[in-house]
């Protein structure tokens, strides 16, 4: 298994190449509806990037954002820390959702920073994380490799941690790229080599797979 590199200040245009707008559903409203129907508050937005999953909740709903890396906090919104996942800035059973939303892959030990997730937790807070499948955007590639947390492995690397999980997976047509620079953009993205555009004739719809883990802080 290996982690994804995490470049996203060593090389800011590879992920800024990807394109919000090709997406054909919000990927953080199914976890802001999830958070807000459990009243979870404050939220924990670890690797939060530029801000995504405070956007998709209510306007003043208490979201504090951590991240690594400057380049994603210099465009991220107040409160923010720089911190990493695996050492949370906040005190023992202090918030009431922790969300990890495509950032566990980038870290050789996704364990240790879903523990760290667990303590931060107040009883019956609620974990989430997100990731891809190896088999996701088939029309470009013939598989990912396998991560230190993708879709095939990431369940079981949660219950492990905590109790009470449960999985939703996705495998529907949620990404449309309009011609080829779309579709060049796209593989830098996703660390595909630029001759897989020529697998597809623009323009395309990507067929994306992976899951939400969400998970419950019970008593033990």
């Amino acid at each position: 298994m290996r982690r994804v590199s995490n470049d996203y200040d060593a090389d800011p245009g590879r992920w800024r190449s990807h394109d919000s707008g090709w997406l054909r559903a919000d990927p953080f409203a199914p976890v802001a509806e999830r958070i807000t129907s459990l009243a979870a508050r404050p939220v924990l937005d670890v690797g939060g990037g530029a801000g995504a999953l405070g956007r998709a909740l209510p306007e003043d709903w208490p979201v504090i954002l951590v991240d690594n890396s400057p380049t994603q906090l210099r465009g991220a919104p107040a409160p923010k820390i720089r911190a990493s996942a695996p050492a949370l800035p906040v005190a023992s059973s202090s918030v009431g959702a922790v969300a990890m939303l495509w950032l566990l892959y980038h870290l050789d030990d996704p364990e240790q920073a879903i523990a760290e997730a667990r303590r931060a937790l107040c009883d019956d807070g609620l974990f989430v994380a997100a990731t891809a499948s190896r088999t996701s955007d088939p029309e470009l590639t013939d598989g990912y490799p396998p991560t230190t947390f993708d879709a095939e492995e990431a369940p079981r690397i949660v219950a492990r941690v905590f109790d009470d999980v449960d999985v939703v997976s996705w495998d529907a047509p949620l990404t449309v790229l309009p011609d080829r620079a779309a579709v060049l953009a796209f593989c830098r993205s996703h660390f595909l080599p630029p001759e897989a555009a020529d697998r597809v004739t623009p323009p395309v719809t990507l067929t994306k797979r992976g899951c939400f883990v969400y998970a419950r802080k019970r008593a033990r």
